[in-house]
C-alpha cells in the first residue's frame, strides 16, 4: 500500500464526522450543497459523474450497513427481554 493511501486510511475521521454532526439539519444541506458547488468547478461533465456515482456508492454502503446493525440491534434488545 503507497503511503498516501496509508495516511488516507488512517486519519481521524471520527472527529469529522463529529463536527458535522454538530450542524443543524440546514446548515448540514447548505454545507454538503456548498462542497459539492466547490468540488464540481473545475471538473468535467464525466468527471462529476464518476465522483457524484462514487458518493453515492459511499453512501449506500454507509446506509446498508446502518440498516443491517440495526436490525441486528432490534434483534438482541428483544431477546434480553
Amino acid at each position: 500500500m503507497n503511503d498516501s493511501m496509508h495516511q488516507f486510511i488512517n486519519n481521524d475521521y471520527k472527529s469529522l464526522s463529529d463536527y458535522l454532526f454538530s450542524f443543524t439539519g440546514n446548515e448540514f444541506a447548505i454545507i454538503s450543497s456548498i462542497i459539492g458547488f466547490i468540488i464540481s468547478q473545475d471538473l468535467s461533465i464525466d468527471q462529476v459523474n464518476s465522483l457524484g456515482n462514487f458518493l453515492e456508492s459511499v453512501g449506500q454502503f454507509m446506509l446498508a450497513k446502518a440498516a443491517q446493525d440495526q436490525v441486528i440491534s432490534n434483534r438482541n434488545k428483544r431477546n434480553y427481554k
